[in-house]
Formats: C-alpha cells, sequence, structure tokens
C-alpha cells in the first residue's frame, strides 16, 4: 500500500518532466501561434486535470478521518498548555479552556490523567501563552496523533485507546530552553 504514493509520485514527475522537455523544444524555432489551437489545448489540458482530481476525491472521500455517524466522546480531558508543562484535567482546566488564566494555575494544575482502556476521549486543546504542539505517544514510543495548541483557541483532538499504558504528551511546538521538559502522562488502564 506504501508504494502506491511512490508510484503516483514517480508517474507524476515523469509526466512533468516530459512536458517541460516538449515545451523547451518547441520553443527553440520561431513561429506563429495558433491561438485557437493552443486555447483547445488549454480546455482540454483543463477538463482533464478536473477529471483527475475529481477522480482523486471520489476515491478518497471515503476514507475522511472522522466517520459521518459521529458520536459522543466517552470522556473529555481538557489539555491547557504553558511554558513548561501540561495539565489535563476533566474539569476546564487552569481558568477554564474558554478564558485561561495563570492566576488559576497553579490551583487546577494536574499533569496526570487516568483513562479507561477502550474509551473515546476528545482533547479539548489550548494553551495560555505561545503556540505549543500537543503530540500524545504510545507506550511503545510511536506517534498517535498530535494538534496544535494556540493561545485564545481550542483545538479538539479525539483518540480511541486501545491498549493499556503509560501513554506521553510532549510539545512538538519549540516554545523555549526549556521545551524538552514540557510532559505529561495519560495512564490507561
Amino acid at each position: 500500500m506504501a508504494t502506491a504514493p511512490f508510484a503516483v509520485f514517480v508517474a507524476a514527475t515523469l509526466i512533468i518532466l516530459a512536458v517541460f522537455v516538449a515545451v523547451a523544444r518547441s520553443s527553440r524555432d520561431n513561429r506563429a501561434v495558433d491561438y485557437t489551437r493552443v486555447n483547445r489545448l488549454r480546455l482540454q489540458f483543463f477538463v482533464a486535470l478536473s477529471v483527475v482530481l475529481l477522480l482523486f476525491l471520489l476515491l478518497t472521500i471515503r476514507r475522511l478521518p472522522y466517520p459521518v455517524e459521529a458520536h459522543t466522546p466517552d470522556r473529555v480531558v481538557n489539555a491547557v498548555g504553558k511554558q513548561y508543562a501540561w495539565s489535563l484535567t476533566d474539569s476546564p482546566g487552569p481558568g477554564g479552556v474558554e478564558t485561561p488564566t495563570l492566576a488559576t494555575w497553579d490551583r487546577d494544575f494536574s499533569p496526570t490523567v487516568n483513562v479507561a482502556a477502550g474509551t473515546t476521549v476528545e482533547f479539548r486543546v489550548t494553551t495560555l501563552d505561545v503556540n505549543h504542539g500537543f503530540s500524545l505517544y504510545a507506550p511503545d514510543g510511536h506517534l498517535v496523533t498530535q494538534t496544535q495548541a494556540m493561545p485564545g483557541y481550542m483545538n479538539r483532538l479525539r483518540v480511541t485507546f486501545d491498549q493499556s499504558g503509560t501513554y506521553t504528551v510532549l510539545c512538538l511546538e519549540f516554545c523555549g530552553m526549556s521545551h524538552h521538559r514540557m510532559r505529561a502522562v495519560v495512564e490507561v488502564r
């Protein structure tokens, strides 16, 4: 399956190269341009490109990441970031996800959240200060999913935890000198 995108890339590259060579060769000679023929060729190219793009749309639209029958998540976890920490809480988090504040950070801060295996969790991700990358790593160290944490905006990220273990949340957006220390934990049991 992984070879199909590579094959499409190689085929597209060869077609682009062939068109480039053909145009370069045709421009050597000074000759009159038949604009009727050129416009017809442009229209044919536009129609062909439209058909190809429509075909790709029809082949890939059924693989959208969210099912049509969207359901309410089993659990909502509010992920609020600030340099250099993540807070994962069931409550709106430090100051609330909609209007987070630094004043309530110490009271509401929690770097760990416990989740039951097999549940769908919606992470509501935001930040108090600068952009952060909210990335979730499986117990074996592989990246499961990620989204941006932005001040004044909330991203929603749904994850179904099928495997038990300790999932690590790291920042994927360089946010300062202690960026590497910005981590949290999702315990799945």
